[in-house]
Order: structure tokens, then C-alpha cells, then sequence
């Protein structure tokens, strides 16, 4: 029996298996000894090849003229392809192929080097000590809601120019984007698609006044980066600007949130962890970081469009075929890690792929450091005892299955410095 008959592959894509099932690890690792490039013919989606080893992924990733992004990051069932393709579709720098994509990204890359958001640290560590210290000395927490969600967005919004007050109105509406297939995140009386375009426009709507302002009255935050910048010489268009936007809530927001709450999770299932941790913060905070960004895999997939006809892992693939490559999959790989399943916050070396690799590879992957880094140190350096009161809660997605609801207990001791 071939490996692919013994994998049901709904549990690849189905958003509400990611929800209940949590990451398929088991069928990964059926695939990656057996079957690491396999193609699957799921009812209601697309076929597609899945791509589940490390060494196959970064092959495709630094191969960006064979493997197209213009088609969409994301994988989706065949009725919402059918509804999107009437649509326009907001264009961002994930979903641009060479040489657009070098262009666009230029836009912002030097803005997002270690050296630049250095400046950015003071505000990042403040508002790590102030979310903790809001928890109290001691109580009961939802995790996720109170201290995850909240870290990640007021960077972002700070460092993108939006207004504090707004941070609500922000969260609220990258939920109902990112979370399109939660039932949770989806506005009352709407489909799924009817409520995801209706939070793109106000996000949009939201957006295009803080651009206008900016035009006008340039300030030191990336938006008016975006509503100034140039491509080839021509000012950046709307729809390309606005899609800057979005995408840095996907960079900045939705992925370090993923790896805060699974983080979390990861410490509550191995306090031998939080102990480790906890005896020298400043000395495992990076390591530590680094190891949740591999065990979690905030970002699970990203699909690609296959070019030209092309072998990979000894199967032919054609062009026009979609593939996913499974990120989490590839940071459990036994020939590049190992013990892959177990959690070692030393863990060295740690070749992950949380961030991707190559011509893609994450813009915001040093705000993401540093914001975990920055929250993660301030919390393990106070914490005192810490324990989970009730089962945690995943998003329905596939591309971003993280954690929503993650309910704790604790006791922290008063910041120090």
C-alpha cells in the first residue's frame, strides 16, 4: 500500500482539522520516511503536492523562477478559489514573483535590519514589563487574549504609526482577515468571504486615511515610508501600498502571536523547560525563542505554483501544479534535527524554517525575535509558579493554526531593573 493511501489527506488541509486534531505529526512523519513529495486529490480542494522534508523545502524556496508565488500563498478549497477569482484581490510583496517582488521588498528591507530596529528596543522591552505587570502579582489569565495577542499588536501599530486607542479596532479586524476560516472570526450573518472582504475594507478604509496624513505630514514610522516610497521611479501605488500594510500585521501580528501562545503551551507541557529557562534568563532567551519558533512553527504552510515541468524528491511535477510545503513538518525532520519531538529550549544547532529561506524568507523575522525574546525574558525572569486551568483552543486555518484561547494560573514576582 502506497504511503499516500494510508494519510487521509483532509487532515493536510481542512482548516477544522487543524483546530481539533491540532498538527498532523503522525502523517507528516509517514511521509517524510516514505512518501516526502506525494501528491493528494482531496474532496472539495485543489489537487496538490505536499512537500514535507527540509532538504526538498529550502531546494523550492531558493528556486523562486521555478516555483511561483503569483497564484497565492495561501491553500484553499475549490469553492472559494471559484469566488475569489470574481474578485480584486490586494496584491503584497508574498504574493509577488521576480522582479517585482525585489522591488517591493526594497521598499522596506533596510527599515527592518537588526541595525535599524535597534532604535525600537526601549519601546519593545517597555511594553513587555508593562503587559506582565498587568497581569497582577497573581491570578488567572487567558494567555492569549491578555498578554499574546495584545505584545505583538501595539508594536506593530506603534512602529506602523497607528494610534494606540485604535489598537481594538485593529486586532479585531486582522482576526476577522487572518481567521476567515474560524467561525469565531467571521461577522454575524456573513459567509466566510462576505466577512473577510468586509474587514479588508475597513482595514483598507482605515489604512488609506493614515496614508493620506502621511503624505501630507511625513513622520519616522514605516507608514509613511510606504505612502512615500517609489518603485521605479513612480510613486507606489494604493493597492500595492495598502498591501504593504496588511502584510505587516501578517509578519508582525499574526505569526508572533502564534509563536507566544504556542510558546507558552510548550512551557506548561515541559516545566523541566520553564525550570532550565527560569535559572538564567538572559543566557537560554534566544536559544529558547529559537527552539519555540521550531517546535510551534507558527507559519504551517505555503503553497507554490510549479513553473515549468520539474522533478523534485524523484517525482515529476507539471507546470501549473500547485504544491504546499509544510513548514512544521520540515522542523520535525529526523535527518536535520535531533530528537525532533522533544522540546530543548539549548537546542544547537537549530536549522529551522519557522521564517522560511531564500528569496521569501520572512521580512519581519528580527521584530519577531525580538518582540518573543523581549516578552518571553521579562515573563520566565518573574514567574513563580505557572499552570494551565483548562484545554487551549485552536484557530481553524491551515495556514496559521494557531492558539486563541490558552486559560493559566500564576504568580510572578515584581519586575527588577
Amino acid at each position: 500500500m502506497a504511503a499516500a493511501d494510508l494519510i487521509e489527506s483532509l487532515h493536510l488541509v481542512e482548516p477544522t482539522s487543524y483546530s481539533t486534531r491540532g498538527y498532523p505529526h503522525e502523517e507528516w512523519a509517514t511521509l517524510r520516511k516514505s512518501a516526502p513529495v506525494e501528491r493528494f486529490e482531496p474532496e472539495g480542494w485543489p489537487p496538490f503536492w505536499a512537500i514535507t522534508r527540509h532538504a526538498d523545502i529550502v531546494e523550492i524556496s531558493k528556486s523562486p523562477q521555478s516555483f511561483l508565488n503569483r497564484d497565492g500563498i495561501n491553500f484553499e478549497p475549490v469553492d472559494t478559489i471559484l469566488r475569489d477569482d470574481a474578485q480584486v484581490q490586494m496584491r503584497t510583496i508574498i504574493e509577488m514573483d521576480n522582479p517585482d517582488h525585489r522591488k517591493y521588498r526594497g521598499v522596506a528591507s533596510r527599515f527592518f535590519t537588526p541595525r535599524s530596529l535597534g532604535k525600537w528596543d526601549p519601546m519593545i522591552e517597555a511594553l513587555a514589563v508593562k503587559l506582565v505587570d498587568s497581569l497582577g502579582e497573581e491570578g488567572e489569565a487567558d494567555w492569549v487574549q491578555d498578554v499574546a495577542s495584545l505584545h505583538p499588536l501595539s508594536i506593530i501599530c506603534r512602529i506602523l504609526g497607528a494610534p494606540e486607542e485604535d489598537e481594538p479596532f485593529v486586532l479585531k479586524t486582522t482576526n476577522e482577515i487572518f481567521g476567515r476560516d474560524d467561525p469565531e472570526f467571521q461577522r454575524p450573518g456573513m459567509t466566510a468571504q462576505e466577512s473577510v472582504m468586509a474587514a479588508a475594507m475597513d482595514f483598507g478604509g482605515y489604512f488609506h486615511k493614515i496614508l493620506e496624513d502621511r503624505r501630507k505630514t511625513p513622520r519616522e514610522d514605516l507608514v509613511s515610508l510606504f505612502a512615500n516610497a517609489r518603485v521605479d521611479g513612480e510613486p507606489m501605488n494604493e493597492v500595492d501600498t495598502m498591501g504593504y500594510c496588511l502584510v505587516m500585521f501578517i509578519a508582525g501580528h499574526e505569526t508572533t502571536r502564534g509563536g507566544l501562545t504556542g510558546g507558552m503551551q510548550a512551557l506548561l507541557d515541559h516545566p523541566d523547560q520553564l525550570a532550565k529557562w527560569k535559572s538564567d534568563p538572559d543566557g537560554y532567551t534566544k536559544s529558547g525563542v529559537e527552539e519555540i519558533l521550531r517546535y510551534v512553527t507558527p507559519v504551517n504552510t505555503m503553497a507554490r505554483t510549479v513553473a515549468d515541468d520539474i522533478e523534485i524528491g524523484g517525482r515529476q511535477m507539471k507546470a501549473g501544479d500547485r504544491l504546499i510545503m509544510y513548514y512544521a513538518s520540515a522542523n520535525r525532520d529526523e535527518d536535520v534535527f535531533e530528537a525532533p519531538d522533544e522540546f530543548r529550549i539549548d537546542r544547537n544547532p537549530n536549522p529551522h524554517l519557522a521564517f522560511g529561506i531564500g528569496e521569501h524568507f520572512c521580512l519581519g523575522a528580527h521584530l519577531a525575535r525580538k518582540s518573543q525574546q523581549a516578552l518571553f525574558r521579562e515573563f520566565v525572569s518573574r514567574v513563580e509558579f505557572l499552570e494551565q486551568t483548562g484545554e487551549a483552543e485552536r484557530t481553524a486555518s491551515n495556514l496559521v493554526p494557531g492558539i486563541k484561547r490558552l486559560p493559566i494560573r500564576y504568580r510572578l514576582r515584581p519586575h527588577v531593573g
